[in-house]
C-alpha cells in the first residue's frame, strides 16, 4: 500500500497566482500608458503594447478583452491615485487662513497634468467622439469621479464653513471643463500654464462661494 499524503493548500499558494496576475496587469497598464501617448489610441495595437511590456498576446487577453477595457482600467488606476491624494490633502482646510486658496493649490498638486497623460486622455476623447462604446466608458468614469469629488467638496465646505451658490456637481463640472481645456492648450502652448490654471480655478471657485450680506 502506498502512504496517503495530505495536500495542504496554504494562503501563500492561493495568493501567489493572484499577485502574479496583478503584476502582469500593472506592467500592461504601464506599457499602454507610454504606447498610447506615443502612437495614439487608435494607432496602437495590442501587439505594440505587449511588445513594450514584454508579454505575448495571450497575456493581454487573459486580463483584458479589448483595448477599450484596458484604457478604462488605466484611467481608473491613474484617477484613483489622484482621488486618494486629494482626499488626503483636503483635510485640515479649516485651519488655513484662506481655505479656498489652499484647496485650489492642493487639488492642482494632486491631479496630474503632465504631457504623457494629457496626450493619452485627449487621444481617447477623440476616439470616443466617433465610437459610442468608448464614449460610454468616459461617461461612466466621469459620473463615478464626479460623485466622489462631490462628496469631498461637500465635506471640505462643511469643515471650512463655506457655502456654495450651486450644487457641488455643477461646480465640479465647470472646474473639470476649465481644467480640461487648459490641459489641451498645454499640448501646444509655449511656456508654463500652471499659473493660469491656478488663477482660473481660484477665480471660478471664489465666484461660486456665497457671501453673507454686508451690514449697513
Amino acid at each position: 500500500m502506498y502512504p496517503i499524503q495530505s495536500c495542504i493548500v496554504t494562503d501563500v499558494d492561493v495568493q501567489r497566482p493572484k499577485r502574479r496576475r496583478e503584476a502582469t496587469v500593472e506592467r500592461l497598464l504601464d506599457a499602454a500608458l507610454q504606447t498610447f501617448a506615443e502612437q495614439g489610441f487608435a494607432a496602437a495595437s495590442v501587439e505594440d503594447i505587449c511588445s513594450r511590456g514584454g508579454f505575448t498576446r495571450g497575456a493581454f487577453y487573459s486580463s483584458f478583452r479589448t483595448k477599450d477595457e484596458l484604457f478604462e482600467a488605466l484611467m481608473t488606476r491613474e484617477v484613483e491615485r489622484d482621488l486618494a491624494r486629494v482626499a488626503e490633502l483636503l483635510a485640515g482646510l479649516a485651519d488655513e487662513p484662506d481655505p479656498l486658496s489652499a484647496a485650489v493649490d492642493r487639488v492642482l498638486s494632486a491631479f496630474r497634468c503632465d504631457r504623457t497623460w494629457a496626450l493619452v486622455v485627449t487621444e481617447y476623447t477623440l476616439h470616443a467622439a466617433r465610437h459610442p462604446e468608448a464614449a460610454e466608458v468616459l461617461r461612466r468614469h466621469d459620473e463615478q469621479v464626479g460623485s466622489r469629488l462631490g462628496e469631498l467638496v461637500d465635506r471640505m465646505a462643511a469643515e471650512a464653513g463655506l457655502t456654495f451658490t450651486l450644487p457641488a456637481a455643477d461646480l465640479i463640472g465647470a472646474a473639470t471643463a476649465l481644467l480640461s481645456g487648459l490641459t489641451v492648450m498645454s499640448l501646444t502652448a509655449q511656456g508654463d500654464l500652471e499659473p493660469l490654471r491656478r488663477t482660473a480655478l481660484l477665480s471660478l471657485v471664489r465666484g461660486a462661494v456665497s457671501r453673507p450680506p454686508t451690514t449697513p
